[in-house]
């Protein structure tokens, strides 16, 4: 019910962000409700057999988009299927969890030697390099943080964390400085921009930072109630196109307009809850 709830308020919020893409929404409520109840009732540990399968279909398709993908804002990222687009990047995050998961399970005796901890590194490598020359930085990084949680969580000796946190630590810090010199060429400089524009997004206010300024103002401009799905108000953020694709990335801002804080909130809570079950 909490998964219905937070799929319809999708559904509504991308309806009045953009009313042509509803429908393929409601389609993959449809499909994604039977798949998770086909699901539902098989064996967990019968589908952890099929963990390199999963494993192999993840790398597979992300070398697919570098030859096939459809590229837009400079990105080649999704894979057209004719009915409906696959963006492999987003797939693997589910599918290298349950590998993971199956692969620790299976090795949980040995998971602390050097042997097994570099075939974990080995085997997340072509994952992280697929989706880092994309390009796709945001997820390059999201990956090793879903990599570490995952070591942690198999149970990676403190020994050893507290080892690689006294080399990760100074490095990621010279790292950042090295970056933020001119001429560097660690990243591209577009990447560079966007992220001093998360860090001081007035300075970059009519550029990379636009559209993350005015989703602020369009959640703010929502106040408590919000101004109502689908409205025709003159004042509004979405309605005078400062957001560009808000159907998108930024659908919380549509959110937060139209549904107001309590809205927002309901869809903050949501997840939260779903996780808690």
């Amino acid at each position: 019910l909490l998964v219905i709830a937070l799929n319809v308020i999708g559904i509504l919020a991308i309806g009045s962000a953009k009313q042509s893409v509803q429908s393929k929404q409601i389609l993959g409520m449809a499909v994604g409700l039977i798949a998770m109840l086909v699901i539902a009732f098989l064996d967990y540990s019968r589908l952890l057999k099929l963990a390199w399968i999963g494993y192999l279909f993840v790398i597979v398709t992300l070398i697919l988009v570098h030859f096939f993908g459809r590229s837009a804002n400079g990105a080649a990222r999704w894979l057209d299927l004719g009915f409906f687009d696959l963006q492999p990047s987003e797939t693997a995050k589910i599918l290298l969890i349950l590998f993971y998961a199956q692969f620790i399970m299976k090795y949980k005796e040995k998971f602390n030697t050097f042997k097994i901890l570099l075939l974990c590194v080995v085997l997340m490598l072509p994952a992280i390099i697929l989706v880092y020359k994309e390009p796709n930085l945001s997820t390059t990084i999201l990956y090793c943080i879903i990599f570490c949680v995952l070591m942690f969580v198999g149970g990676l000796n403190y020994k050893i964390i507290g080892g690689v946190l006294a080399v990760v630590v100074p490095s990621l810090a010279i790292a950042f400085y090295l970056v933020m010199q001119p001429g560097q060429q660690l990243i591209e400089n577009y990447q560079l921009t966007r992220i001093l524009a998360w860090l001081n997004p007035e300075k970059y206010a009519d550029a990379e930072a636009y559209q993350q300024l005015n989703s602020v103002m369009a959640i703010g401009s929502g106040q408590l109630w919000g101004k109502g799905l689908n409205n025709n108000v003159i004042a509004s953020v979405k309605n005078g196109n400062f957001i560009s694709e808000p159907e998108t990335d930024f659908i919380f801002a549509v959110i937060g307009e139209e549904m107001g804080f309590l809205g927002a909130c309901i869809v903050i809570l949501l997840p939260m809850l779903i996780a808690l079950e």
